[in-house]
């Protein structure tokens, strides 16, 4: 079963790291190929009301089992950034350096999903909830 086939269009994403820094923008998710697809996210992060525009892209690639996000985007092309194992948790473990990236994939509807990650290291410990809501 296909899930981000149903996902493709335009998005508004909103997501919340602290207290004091919150992140809004646009994602929009298309087809590349019949299993595949670019998700490219234009932001913007609040940092104790300062503002820092960014952005990224991530290839998708969707199997019978997984949903994968790649990086691609500068020199982390091609990088594996999640691997959603395809059952009830869509959970995806991710190692980058000395930080553990422990992440949770929930499509709530064709036009609601979100994407929460927990962060934890030797100097990190919080959490990004990532809402994507459709645009009409």
């Amino acid at each position: 079963m296909n899930k981000f086939e149903n996902l493709t269009g335009n998005w508004i994403v909103k997501k919340r790291i602290k207290k004091n820094i919150s992140v809004r923008g646009y994602c929009v998710i298309k087809n590349s190929s019949k299993y595949s697809y670019e998700f490219k996210e234009d932001i913007k992060t609040n940092i104790d009301n300062k503002l820092i525009s960014g952005h990224q892209i991530f290839q998708i690639s969707e199997s019978k089992n997984n949903i994968n996000f790649y990086f691609n985007i500068e020199n982390n092309k091609k990088e594996n950034a999640y691997n959603f194992k395809k059952n009830k948790l869509y959970q995806s473990l991710f190692f980058c350096k000395k930080d553990l990236y422990l992440s949770k994939l929930k499509i709530i509807s064709k036009n609601f999903f979100t994407i929460y990650t927990k962060i934890k290291g030797p100097k990190k410990n919080f959490g990004i909830l990532a809402n994507y809501y459709r645009t009409i």
